[in-house]
């Protein structure tokens, strides 16, 4: 049997989160979004449906998957913006003989389908027609599933992820890793240290309002508090002294420090000083600079508006989240300086570099570099020379294919950069 993930038009919605990889691949729980229906699919065959421009960047990330359309046997398809289902529902789309599809907030978000509609339904998802992809398969049923429409969701989401994506790691509390003496576990039958993994004197692990799992080679260094749900990624460090709050996801090869409550880390990024990150999104390759700060909660408590464009911020257009705690979304490989401080629910781009006393805008378009006051274009060559750098530091090598997709990134964005840019140029001029 074939497992299908597709990309839909609301992929556009995620903004610059999804600028450089397929919807499924951002994070929300322990695991990215593809790894949860692998999971759930051990025994399929991966094939991956993404946007054309994605798909060479798409191999690399994910080797063992075919980014081509399934062959002609049954097949699953699902909508790569699935972010959690009962399993149950899963199970019985596999176990089926029949073909079957599910409805989630009004939309179809998997369905299973006989060898022979394989190339009809490809076809439609193709051109961005999942209603006729699936127009013969028999009248979907309506379920419990949550489809995420932005990175706000995805945040908002990640602290029930972790607790449903902790059973496929283990069942009750199993420490393979080293605990140092002088280490509290709090609730340890919800405590799971995965091998080669250290947590050094004077941590508190308190999983009594969820679990708390250490993947492979993290290190969690003296003083450090983490309460759950919670999740650490392979070879992250928490830096000593670090308070990290309920419903704090951390990718792989992260370095972090300070207070962090309810945040995604992508992977491969740094906070490693003090400062407040709360209800926000991190991309691949950012470094937050020491005494970074964000606002998640508005003085009013009301609930938070989001720009995702520069028209949008220009005309305050902003969307309303529908959430009362929303902090700041930052996209792949953006840079602080020291003490930068991010407004409620602000949005920043790739390949950003910000610095100075003022209080970030609510929205920052891709590729700007510089202070409030003196915004400017992050030009892409040395822009993507630091990248490299950056990479280096982590023995990673940038290849090809993302080197392409950050230079078309920059162009992609250059409209909505030169409207922010300029509109910015006038207000100084006017004084206003």
């Amino acid at each position: 049997m074939n497992l299908c993930i597709y990309e839909d038009i609301e992929a556009n919605a995620f903004g610059p989160l999804a600028l450089l990889r397929p919807v499924f691949a951002l994070r929300c729980g322990l695991f990215t979004l593809v790894e949860k229906l692998a999971l759930a699919f051990p025994e399929a065959r991966l094939h991956l449906l993404v946007r054309p421009h994605l798909e060479a960047w798409t191999r690399e990330m994910y080797p063992d998957a075919e980014v081509t359309e399934p062959s002609e046997d049954d097949t699953i398809f699902v909508n790569g913006r699935l972010c959690m289902t009962d399993d149950e529902v899963l199970h019985f789309m596999a176990a089926s003989p029949q073909e079957v599809s599910y409805i989630a907030q009004e939309t179809l978000f998997a369905a299973k389908v006989q060898g022979r509609r394989v190339k009809h339904v490809v076809r439609h998802l193709r051109e961005g027609d999942p209603d006729r992809a699936f127009e013969d398969v028999r009248l979907p049923a309506e379920v419990q599933a949550f489809l995420a429409r932005s990175g706000a969701d995805l945040i908002r989401w990640s602290p029930r992820q972790i607790v449903q994506d902790a059973r496929y790691l283990f069942e009750g509390g199993v420490v393979r890793g080293t605990v140092d003496a002088g280490v509290h576990l709090l609730k340890p039958e919800a405590i799971h240290i995965a091998r080669n993994a250290r947590i050094m004197p004077g941590v508190v692990l308190n999983a009594e309002a969820g679990p708390i799992v250490i993947r492979e080679g993290a290190t969690v260094e003296p003083l450090v508090t983490i309460e759950g749900p919670a999740g650490i990624g392979e070879s992250t460090i928490i830096r000593a002294g670090a308070k990290i709050r309920g419903g704090t996801s951390i990718g792989p090869v992260c370095r972090v420090g300070g207070e962090v409550a309810e945040t995604v880390f992508q992977g491969y990024a740094n906070k490693q000083h003090d400062g407040f990150l709360g209800h926000s999104f991190v991309g691949e390759w950012v470094n937050l600079g020491a005494n970074t700060n964000n606002s998640d909660l508005k003085n009013t408590y009301t609930s938070v508006r989001t720009y995702g464009s520069a028209r949008d911020y220009i005309e305050k257009r902003g969307e309303d989240s529908g959430q009362t705690l929303l902090g700041l979304q930052i996209a792949d490989f953006s840079k602080t300086g020291i003490s930068t401080s991010f407004t409620t629910g602000a949005s920043v781009g790739i390949g950003c570099n910000l610095y100075g006393a003022e209080t970030m805008p609510a929205y920052v378009p891709s590729f700007v570099w510089g202070t409030p006051g003196g915004f400017q274009e992050h030009r892409i060559d040395p822009m993507v020379a630091t990248a490299q750098r950056a990479m280096e530091r982590r023995k990673v090598s940038l290849a090809t294919e993302l080197d392409t997709l950050l230079r078309r990134a920059h162009e992609e964005t250059r409209e909505d950069r030169d409207l922010y840019l300029g509109a910015a140029v006038a207000r100084r001029e006017t004084g206003s």
